[in-house]
């Protein structure tokens, strides 16, 4: 309602220079002493939650495939405060079929994160993030995470939409529980973590630009590290036209879960097992070019067909 006031007080000057001007009337209701009447009780208390839950299954003669997926969020975001829940179950088996033998391949994964942040002033901020973890992909049966943190930002917060830099710092407590002993002959662990981060977004008429450097390490060997590199450009060429480009690189030398013993052929060809790598990366690059009436805004439903895709 606020945002659709301020959009009419900006148009009346454009509406009193056309030929509607003269029958356009001006009105003010002093609202001043009435203004308590008109506060909105949030029973939620700025609280969001979201559940969701899907599902799909494939297959032939030689190959079947289901997977389960549930996810549950609860957020609630304010001037000074912001806290973050999510917890997830994902289950996915695939079957091969071959001479009427069957083998099997299973992927469970179970993760749960918290964040919660204070707002200090509008440079600085402080919290704690915490996690839970459980797949066996990674050969983690217990996971926990701990981690205070602390963040400053070049520019005020308030200017996160068009600029923004960031630097944040997080140290805690990690414990893991395996499945099968690590590479480093471990069955459980506890370890000190640490990372530093670093994150730029500007946005543009001609467009936006997203870069992250993230860094982190173990303490008991500063060796166990993973360093990041993450960007996301996209640029408005001409009117209509857009490109966009996208990628991430990872040095990794913190594989500190990896299973002990030799992988077979088919865990590596269904990833099924977590691998040893230095390294890791994906890189994505597209256009798009719209074009055609500004004028067109309506929606025909005729002959739409089924349309069953939901968006979680």
């Amino acid at each position: 309602k606020n945002l659709v006031q301020y959009l009419k007080l900006g148009l009346v000057q454009y509406v009193s220079k056309t030929a509607v001007g003269n029958s356009l009337q001006i009105s003010y209701t002093d609202n001043t002493t009435d203004s308590s009447k008109t506060v909105v009780k949030d029973k939620w208390k700025n609280w969001v939650y979201q559940v969701s839950t899907f599902g799909s299954f494939s297959g032939s003669q030689n190959y079947k495939q289901h997977s389960l997926n549930g996810n549950l969020s609860a957020d609630k975001e304010t001037e000074n405060w912001k806290i973050n829940f999510d917890a997830s179950i994902n289950s996915d088996v695939q079957t091969y079929i071959q001479d009427s033998t069957e083998s099997k391949f299973k992927r469970k994964e179970y993760y749960s994160n918290l964040q919660v942040a204070k707002s200090i002033n509008p440079h600085w901020s402080y919290g704690l993030s915490a996690s839970y973890a459980n797949s066996l992909f990674s050969n983690i049966q217990s996971g926990f995470r701990f981690r205070p943190k602390l963040e400053y930002s070049l520019y005020p917060y308030s200017k996160f939409n068009t600029q923004r830099i960031v630097f944040q710092y997080l140290v805690g407590p990690v414990y893991n529980k395996y499945f099968d002993t690590t590479v480093f002959f471990k069955e459980e662990e506890f370890q000190i973590q640490q990372s530093v981060n670093i994150i730029t977004s500007f946005t543009k008429p001609w467009g936006s630009i997203n870069v992250g450097i993230f860094y982190s390490n173990y303490f008991d060997d500063l060796s166990k590290d993973n360093l990041s590199f993450n960007g996301a450009v996209s640029w408005r060429i001409v009117k209509g036209l857009n490109f966009a480009l996208w990628g991430r690189y990872a040095l990794i030398n913190d594989q500190i879960s990896l299973r002990k013993g030799n992988f077979t052929r088919d865990e590596l060809l269904v990833r099924n097992r977590e691998l040893r790598s230095s390294f890791q990366y994906n890189l994505g690059i597209g256009f798009s070019y719209r074009f055609g009436s500004i004028l067109n805004n309506i929606v025909n439903p005729r002959f739409k067909g089924l349309n069953y895709s939901i968006s979680f």
